[in-house]
């Protein structure tokens, strides 16, 4: 037959529980920061493609523009021609090449100051955050252990009044039985008796007051445990959560972003005209 399994204290339940959402905090926190590194990686690499791209383009119109000046005046030639057309359409693309390093190059600038000014600030939060988590759980645990000591000696102290009650209720009794009996016998129970009283409302005084104590550490600790659920651990994960201050950084970049594929729509739409 097996043993019964090991009482586990109240204080060690929840500790086991406040370690287990520390430890999810920390691993939300590292995910996080994964995403962080995920975006600053995939916005560099875009914005060394539109660099190279925009290098590429304007080598391309260089290379035409110095071509067209070996077919003449080209101040000269009608702008609705084919070859004033053409000249329009390799000038307009070096026009993009140009803005298009430039737009790559300020993406590249914001995107490496936003991704260093969100890491340190995630930093600073998850720091901050995982502190004061662990302050918080550190408080309730404490106040736990308060209960328990005080929960402790209320049981202690109920089985001294059990034992004193016991006794001064044996001796009343055995003062009773002994009213006709010798005197000095007589006495001497009554002096018992008085003493066993005595220590009974004593531990009758003590155990009202434990009793007390003991009723209002338990609900201190129980509001306590309800503000930790229901107001500091929710303020906690919102003072370390990414999401508001990611979604503005994102939105910054995804600014200089659309300023490259402006460039791109308005050089396609010259291109149709």
């Amino acid at each position: 037959m097996q043993p019964p399994p090991r009482k586990v204290k109240e204080s060690q339940q929840v500790k086991l529980v406040f370690s287990e959402q520390l430890s999810r905090l920390q691993t939300k926190q590292h995910q996080d920061t994964e995403l962080l590194e995920e975006i600053r990686s995939f916005s560099k690499q875009r914005a060394a493609i539109e660099k190279e791209y925009g290098q590429a383009l304007q080598r391309l119109a260089v290379q035409y523009q110095k071509r067209d000046w070996q077919r003449g005046n080209v101040d000269a030639i009608p702008s609705g021609s084919v070859f004033g057309v053409w000249r329009s359409v390799v000038d307009a693309a070096a026009h993009s090449a140009a803005s298009r390093l430039a737009a790559a190059e300020e993406y590249r600038r914001l995107i490496a100051r936003a991704s260093r000014s969100l890491r340190n600030a995630k930093d600073v939060r998850t720091k901050r955050g995982l502190e004061s988590l662990q302050r918080v759980q550190g408080e309730v645990v404490d106040a736990l252990r308060d209960l328990h000591r005080i929960k402790k000696s209320y049981y202690q102290l109920t089985q001294i009044t059990s034992v004193a009650r016991e006794k001064a209720a044996d001796a009343k009794n055995r003062a009773r039985k002994s009213e006709h009996g010798i005197f000095h016998f007589k006495a001497g129970l009554q002096k018992m008796t008085v003493k066993l009283s005595t220590r009974l409302r004593e531990c009758d005084d003590r155990l009202t007051e434990v009793r007390n104590d003991y009723l209002l550490s338990l609900a201190a600790v129980n509001a306590h445990h309800q503000n930790y659920y229901k107001n500091d651990l929710p303020r906690i994960m919102e003072r370390c959560s990414l999401q508001k201050k990611s979604e503005n950084n994102i939105l910054t970049n995804s600014t200089a972003g659309n300023t490259l594929d402006d460039f791109s729509s308005w050089t396609g739409m010259f291109m149709t005209t």
